[in-house]
């Protein structure tokens, strides 16, 4: 049985490691493995073919309803239901919709399930459970692809997420009866949010109680993410494996206690048996009020399993009761897999087990609490530094403060003060006390947050290294006594000591990161980092936040020396405040600098220096030439080393183009040049392009966007100068390595790299645009 449900899970992490998704034709070769279940040895093989085909069935039946490529950006007529609590900012809402019926302009009928869609312009949220009838524009679940930071395109995939887009404003666009598409616990947990809400005056309080309470972490803000990461108790507000066996705990325990109560009921039943009955319905009502998310749906599982085994009478073993949730996980979504908080949680309750021997009466008190803490924090290391490139130092004491703090005080006062909210002046009393403590709460994680060794930025790493981590750890992990812990130290070490990569003496690497519609290049030396735009980004939603900085983090870069802001439009600045809070910056340059916030000094031509053999001039605006249109008082970059010549011409257009040709024609010649305003008819003339007359031209644009970027004359133009273009909307974050005496460099493209079966070919390669 072990054996089966190992090689299950085996097939199933091999298959989503796939770059490309098989014909359904290879199902009927798995059909053919149950005749071999009967040669022993050959049974391992079998199991993992079943994970593998069980896989390919699932992930098929997602893909095979993608919107048609002729339909993207099309007028569609959309009926559906919301089924994901709205994100309000502002008068924009983000929502889901499950979609009852999808029709083209010509009215014929487009399969779809799930969609995602913005709605700008709403005077009050949809609701979820609300039904709709919406003009959309919609656009294949594309996402952007970067060497580090978060893959919505992964996401959404995971989400089942079919298209995504935005409402049309339109006169027809109108609410339907609800009643026809009931959704009672979306609604349940929507309003227990709003209650929280109306009796709540402090924004961050209110918000980490909804989390609690119905998982709701809409209202968090990012310097309360910020807190809690740097801290490493995310795990806290994310109602998962912890909140669901606290609650099945209080369950079993107050359960039990009452069915003592009574003889008769116990001759019925052992108080144990109908303790774990009430600790499972516990744990299904806490797990529907968050919505049955992927880590209650995992604890849920979990408790089915050790718990169902307990009522049944039979005898519980841990090992099998994790590896048998494992494979109900997985069987019920194999898409699970490709979560991290699916290795995090089901690694954490390993460690737990572990730690106690595998036997609930080995429990010793809060000593063990203490060790099992110390234990989890360790078990969990190896992959917190693969995922996310940094680890809290501070996170295991802190953890053992808040750990108790959250499941002895705030979760179960949450939880009793929801059943208050029906006698208001009750629930005002008892939600004010409530505010109290989670204000102390976040104020204290706060403190520990901004402590200087609170959290430490791990490049990514030799994989040896890793393995070393992950063999130190395990060392560490065995029993006191046991030969060989000491030298788990010893292999922790050297990660927190090794320096990253950096390129040599006059060679630099340079990254196009793909940002979506804006522009973000980072520039490094063998001692130095120049950022040339911070992407877009409004309020929290930053590509600095989810692009920028884990790049920088994973590249081991602490500081930015210069970081210059092309110009103060959305697409190219919308970065620039996240950046000055998250990381220390040398010298601020900009085009616009009265635009930008923080000390800024004006990007002017003549400016030069050199770091490391590596040679930076900016061309452009000059001083006394005034331009009218923003765009072209954008900054313009030159980066050169012996060989190898890099041009970022920002926004400029025409009037700027034309400003350079006529002070310098020859200085604009580059081998690598960013499209000026992303390849903008109103840029890159005919003249500019033989000016420059490039090997390679970059655009940064964003997945169909609005704007029609690159504009088919532009990509005609460069083309016929013999340039390659790329484009990070097809290729993901372009990297070049410029050495000194290489005479053919190769881009790295991270889509190619990183390719997945899930990743949509929109049937243009990243080098389709150029001649070989």
């Amino acid at each position: 049985m072990n054996r089966f449900l190992i090689g299950f899970i085996i097939g199933v992490a091999l298959f989503h490691l796939l770059d490309h998704l098989p014909g359904l034709a290879w199902l009927s070769g798995f059909l053919t493995f149950p005749l071999l279940w009967r040669f022993k040895p050959l049974r391992p093989l079998v199991a993992m073919a079943a994970g593998a085909g069980w896989s390919l069935l699932n992930a098929s039946l997602i893909l095979h309803q993608q919107l048609p490529v002729n339909l993207e950006r099309s007028d569609l007529l959309l009926e559906g239901v919301v089924d994901s609590l709205p994100v309000t900012q502002g008068r924009l809402s983000r929502f889901q919709m499950r979609v009852t019926s999808l029709q083209d302009e010509n009215g014929d009928s487009v399969e779809l399930s799930r969609v995602q869609l913005s709605w700008f312009g709403m005077e009050k949220a949809p609701s979820i459970g609300d039904a709709w009838r919406l003009k959309v524009r919609l656009i294949r679940p594309r996402g952007a692809q970067n060497p580090a930071g978060f893959d919505h395109e992964k996401w959404l995939f995971m989400q089942q997420i079919q298209a995504k887009g935005y409402v049309r404003d339109w006169a027809g666009n109108r609410q339907l009866e609800s009643e026809q598409f009931p959704a009672p616990l979306g609604l349940l947990r929507q309003k227990i949010a709003k209650a929280i809400d109306e009796v709540s005056d402090r924004p961050q309080a209110a918000a980490l109680l909804k989390a609690l309470a119905v998982g709701d972490k809409r209202g968090m803000d990012r310097q309360a993410w910020e807190t809690f990461s740097r801290t490493g108790t995310n795990h806290l507000i994310a109602i998962s494996g912890l909140h669901i066996g606290l609650v099945a705990g209080w369950c079993l325990f107050t359960g039990s206690w009452l069915w003592r109560r009574s003889s008769r009921l116990c001759q019925r039943m052992p108080a144990l048996k109908a303790g774990a009955l009430f600790a499972l319905l516990g744990a299904a009502v806490y797990a529907a009020l968050a919505g049955f998310t992927l880590p209650t749906q995992r604890a849920l599982i979990m408790l089915v399993a050790t718990l169902g085994a307990l009522i049944l009478g039979y005898r519980i073993q841990f090992g099998r009761s994790l590896l048998l949730a494992l494979f109900l996980v997985l069987l019920l979504d194999p898409l699970a897999i490709l979560s991290r908080g699916f290795w995090l949680s089901f690694t954490a309750v390993a460690v737990i087990l572990w730690s106690i021997g595998g036997r609930l009466a080995a429990w010793q008190g809060w000593r063990q609490g203490i060790q099992v803490q110390l234990s989890v924090s360790l078990g969990l290391l190896p992959l917190l530094i693969l995922f996310f490139s940094q680890i809290s130092l501070i996170s295991p004491l802190v953890n053992l403060l808040m750990v108790p703090w959250f499941s002895l005080v705030l979760v179960p006062m949450t939880l009793i003060g929801l059943p208050l909210l029906l006698v208001p002046t009750v629930a005002d009393a008892w939600f004010t006390l409530l505010q109290r403590l989670a204000d102390a709460s976040l104020q204290l994680l706060e403190w520990c947050s901004v402590q200087p060794f609170a959290m430490t930025d791990l490049a990514q790493q030799d994989p040896l290294l890793l393995w070393f981590v992950l063999a130190g750890c395990l060392l560490l992990l065995l029993p006191a006594g046991m030969p060989g812990r000491g030298l788990g130290l010893l292999l922790c070490v050297p990660i927190l000591f090794a320096s990253a990569q950096r390129p040599a003496k006059g060679e630099i690497w340079f990254t196009l990161l793909d940002v979506g519609q804006g522009l973000a290049c980072v520039v490094e030396t063998s001692n130095h980092l120049l950022l040339f735009d911070t992407g877009p980004g409004k309020g929290d939603r930053t590509a600095a936040d989810s692009v920028i900085m884990p790049f920088l983090r994973s590249r081991g870069h602490r500081r930015i020396d210069t970081l210059i802001v092309s110009n103060g439009d959305r697409d190219h600045a919308g970065g620039v405040e996240s950046l000055i809070r998250s990381i220390p910056i040398g010298q601020l340059l900009a085009g616009d600098p009265e635009m930008i916030d923080g000390a800024a000094q004006a990007c002017l031509a003549g400016s030069e220096w050199s770091w490391d053999g590596v040679h930076f001039q900016i061309l452009h605006p000059a001083a006394r030439v005034e331009f009218q249109e923003p765009n072209n008082r954008s900054c313009v970059l030159k980066i050169e080393n012996d060989d190898w010549t890099i041009l970022l011409p920002g926004d400029i257009e025409q009037a700027a183009e034309d400003a350079l040709l006529s002070v310098n024609p020859r200085q604009l010649r580059s081998d690598l040049v960013v499209a000026p305003h992303h390849g903008s008819n109103s840029s890159s003339t005919a003249e500019f392009v033989t000016a420059v007359d490039p090997q390679w031209v970059l655009f940064s644009t964003g997945y169909k966007n609005s704007y029609g970027f690159p504009k088919s004359e532009v990509v005609q133009r460069w083309q016929a100068q013999g340039a390659r273009l790329l484009n990070t909307a097809q290729s993901g974050a372009i990297e070049f390595r410029l050495r000194s005496g290489e005479v053919k460099p190769q881009p790295r493209l991270y889509r190619e790299l990183n390719q997945r079966f899930w990743q949509l070919d929109d049937g243009a390669s990243a080098n389709q645009l150029g001649p070989e």
